[in-house]
């Protein structure tokens, strides 16, 4: 179980939540790189959605520090942060710290260079930028940078185990994937969550089969052909 961190601009808070994720027993922090701001979702602001409905409270943010015993803390964006807050976090905790929005090769190279333990390569699901680029088109770039020296992981675009097969065979440790399952949650529950992710894994099997394949590592990059690109 990792704890998904935004930073919050005041470093108590920041420090308060790293201290909940712990004690919860999480194994990583993972800390959102592309949040500065909230992205203009223009469905979210065409339905004036833009808090949590009536009732609903992120409890996660009750009690923290400066505010008064049993109340809310906002989650405000955090548009100066920078990569020495990144560091400080690094060395707040003595679990790993990923690092998560990153689509850049050079953004890949500091985050390694301020303690990242890992990289996740998103675009936040294309909810941030509509002009970002796709997340599988900035792994290749990443995983070069990176060099081997953390694990690269994909996030985003995932909907069918063949983009599994693609994103392990440009580079990827592994994949995130938060839809699928959000949608299999909200049709059937833990029962639908189950059957995304046997459904994920047998495309992914078949596909990997297709290619030759035993295991991961024996995909590779020249499987994949991208564009008008031939062999």
């Amino acid at each position: 179980m990792w704890f998904l961190l935004y930073p919050h601009p005041r470093r108590e808070v920041t420090e308060a939540l790293v201290r909940r994720a712990e004690e919860a027993g999480c194994s990583a922090l993972v800390v959102t790189a592309d949040s500065p701001l909230l992205g203009r979702r223009t469905r979210d602001l065409r339905n004036g959605f833009d808090d949590l409905p009536p009732g609903y409270a992120a409890e996660n943010m009750r009690d923290l520090p400066g505010a008064p015993p049993g109340a809310l803390t906002d989650i405000p964006m955090h548009p100066a942060a920078s990569w020495r807050d990144f560091a400080e976090t690094v060395d707040m905790t003595s679990l790993p710290v990923w690092v998560k929005g990153v689509l850049h090769p050079e953004d890949a190279r500091l985050a390694v260079g301020h303690g990242a333990a890992g990289v996740i390569v998103s675009n936040h699901g294309g909810r941030q930028c509509d002009a970002a680029a796709a997340s599988v088109d900035c792994l290749p770039g990443v995983v070069d940078a990176v060099a081997g020296a953390v694990p690269v992981l994909l996030d985003g675009g995932v909907r069918r185990g063949g983009d599994v097969a693609v994103a392990l065979a440009l580079g990827a440790a592994a994949v995130g994937v938060g839809r699928p399952v959000l949608w299999g949650l909200a049709a059937e529950g833990e029962a639908g969550v189950r059957q995304v992710l046997r459904t994920l894994l047998a495309e992914y099997d078949h596909t990997l089969a297709l290619c030759g394949g035993r295991r991961n590592a024996d995909l590779s990059a020249d499987m994949v052909v991208r564009g008008d690109a031939a062999w």
